[in-house]
């Protein structure tokens, strides 16, 4: 038992370092207008959150894309 939960907190965490990383450097510009142009250490200091609540940002990502397309 212990070690399925240890398997599903490594996947939750190795999708988020992916996601986090390309969230912080084109996935903020994209939800939040403000963030265009922000400098790196902006983008670092986003990377924890993004990679801890990677599910949420990748919906509002997704739904940032698809407003933007309909446009």
């Amino acid at each position: 038992m212990a070690f399925l939960i240890l398997l599903i907190l490594w996947l939750y965490l190795s999708i988020g370092v992916m996601f986090g990383v390309a969230f912080a450097w084109r996935g903020a510009d994209q939800i939040d207008p403000s963030a265009h142009g922000a400098p790196a250490m902006f983008r670092l200091l986003i990377l924890p959150g993004a990679i801890a609540f990677w599910p949420m940002l990748a919906h509002r990502w997704r739904r940032a894309v698809l407003t933007r397309d309909e446009s």
